[in-house]
């Protein structure tokens, strides 16, 4: 099973079609079966269900309502998968006081006959105290799912910040491990840390994995995994 997290870059006033062809052809061209997407915005997101329609799926809802599809953060974090979904469910973060709401996405998708969870989140930005949060409902929830599971997204945060760290063990608990991931994915991060990551549960193996360098459309790079189901 070939995954990806790619946050793309929300660049609305900007946006040109071109965007969201350069996705489907790194999705196209890498024989993705799952991406996970972060900065979602509604030009974006009808462009690419357009090109994906007849071979992939895409799921999860906006932060805020379709009636504010045209306000500049509407973001949604979408799962596309072309396997067999079986149910998708996008939970509402804790946000306050941040202004902007944060979403989890999940969707159930049927690979080798079995049902495996994948989500797909990104953080708040800026405060510490809210991450921590959302961390802890996002811990809750997988904690209470007895699927496999695999865990993506934006964290805004690196692997040396104390409350990533916490989550990181918490979830070692409950057999999920972080996929070592030692270089940046946010091209203007200091140093060689990520702040988009990966985690799976201990059914998967992980065959190899790579940074991807090469796509210009986003401030991010996007991560490639190659794994298998025991």
């Amino acid at each position: 099973m070939i995954i990806s997290t790619f946050n793309i870059q929300n660049d609305f006033k900007k946006y040109k079609k071109d965007k969201s062809k350069i996705i489907f052809k790194y999705l196209r061209d890498n024989k993705i079966d799952i991406l996970g997407l972060q900065e979602v915005f509604y030009m974006c997101s009808r462009d690419l269900k357009k090109l994906i329609k007849h071979n992939y799926s895409i799921f999860g809802k906006y932060r805020f309502r379709l009636k504010l599809l045209f306000l500049t953060s509407n973001e949604k974090t979408p799962i596309i998968t072309k396997n067999k979904v079986i149910k998708h469910t996008t939970y509402r973060l804790p946000f306050r006081p941040s202004h902007l709401r944060r979403v989890l996405t999940n969707v159930l998708v049927e690979y080798n006959n079995q049902i495996i969870s994948i989500y797909n989140t990104h953080l708040e930005s800026e405060l510490d105290s809210v991450k921590l949060k959302q961390l802890d409902y996002i811990y809750n929830t997988l904690k209470n799912d007895s699927n496999p599971k695999i865990l993506m997204g934006d964290f805004n945060l690196k692997i040396d910040n104390p409350i990533f760290i916490e989550f990181i063990d918490k979830l070692k608990t409950i057999n999920i491990n972080r996929l070592s991931i030692d270089e940046k994915t946010f091209k203007e991060s200091k140093g060689n840390k990520a702040i988009d990551h990966f985690f799976y549960s201990d059914e998967f193996i992980i065959n190899k994995f790579n940074v991807v360098k090469e796509l210009e459309i986003s401030d991010h790079y996007p991560v490639l995994i190659d794994l298998d189901i025991k």
